[in-house]
């Protein structure tokens, strides 16, 4: 199991929850968790997995607006509002293969998912100053339940892709690589999603970025929908008699570099790590178990950035 969420503007349950803690300016919100069991035996790799990927995009200025709506504040500035949203739940099977030589290895997956909920879209525009309810906006949205406008649809799951590539290399005697990149190729197919599309001009609006013949219109229906999520990139170069590694993890706009020492006692490593993204982290592996906390406040309610990753190993 492994769970990584990052949220620059609130921290991240605010996301969900109400953005009503200590606001900072950002652009993005990221989580992505999965469960995986599954077996590997020979080499040949078969995975059942659980997940969850939520990845939302936007402007500093549309941040500040959207707290300031939420909070009933007053804004004095004009904002350009440009939000794109990429949320899906997904199960599946991941099928693979590790591939040895005498210093590497690959191990490339291929997983095939069914898709439930799921939400694509943007929303680009304006905000006047006022209360942020004077905007021009339009909405082009995809989705299997609609929690904005309440529109009803019967909408089928949806498909998945993806192959991931994963790998070490061991250079020297004394410097390793490992890398993972993770969604390298990845198509999502709804062949009869739900959407509404659509011009918005409320209150008091200086110019407008679409043409309604009332504060609001637009259309919705069903149609066919492709898309993609960016790849998530990780590598890590080791110092092994240091037990030291560096590491980096880049997923679209969310970028992470570490630093972390290990100390090797009898059978079990301990470790800890620093990161770019101001975390800390606590490790413990063996052969059988792996822990990582990783979080940048020990209180979990205010955290902006956090992973968590359990892993049991269980020879047969």
């Amino acid at each position: 199991m492994d769970v990584e969420a990052s949220s620059e503007p609130v921290p991240i349950g605010d996301m969900i929850d109400g953005w009503d803690s200590t606001f900072k300016s950002g652009d993005y919100a990221y989580a992505n968790a999965s469960a995986v069991i599954g077996v590997d035996v020979n080499s040949w790799i078969l995975e059942r997995e659980t997940r969850w990927y939520y990845y939302l995009t936007f402007s500093p200025d549309t941040a500040a607006w959207y707290r300031d709506l939420d909070q009933g504040n007053e804004r004095t500035s004009q904002d350009q509002i440009e939000l794109s949203a990429k949320v899906l739940e997904a199960q599946g099977l991941r099928f693979g293969h590790r591939f040895e030589g005498e210093r590497w290895q690959m191990t490339p997956k291929l997983a095939v998912y069914k898709v439930g909920h799921f939400q694509f879209g943007q929303l680009n525009g304006v905000s006047f100053d006022g209360t942020g309810r004077n905007v021009s906006v339009e909405l082009n949205s995809y989705f299997d339940e609609d929690k904005v406008l309440n529109y009803k649809a019967d909408v089928p799951e949806g498909t998945g892709v993806s192959l991931s590539i994963a790998g070490d290399w061991q250079i020297t005697d004394q410097w390793a690589v490992d890398y993972e990149f993770n969604d390298l190729f990845n198509r999502w197919v709804f062949e009869d999603a739900a959407f509404n599309k659509g011009c918005v001009n409320l209150g008091s609006v200086d110019e407008t970025v679409c043409t309604s013949s009332s504060s609001a219109s637009g259309r919705s229906g069903q149609e066919r929908l492709v898309e993609t999520i960016p790849v998530t990139s990780k590598a890590r170069l080791i110092y092994q008699p240091l037990g030291l590694a560096l590491a980096g993890t880049m997923h679209g706009r969310y970028e992470r570099l570490s630093l972390a020492k290990f100390w090797s006692l009898d059978k079990i490593d301990l470790g800890a790590s620093i990161y770019s993204t101001n975390q800390f982290g606590l490790h413990v592996h063996n052969r059988y178990f792996q822990l990582d906390v990783i979080s940048d406040d020990r209180r979990i309610h205010y955290a902006r950035d956090a992973e968590v990753t359990l892993g049991v190993s269980l020879p047969w």
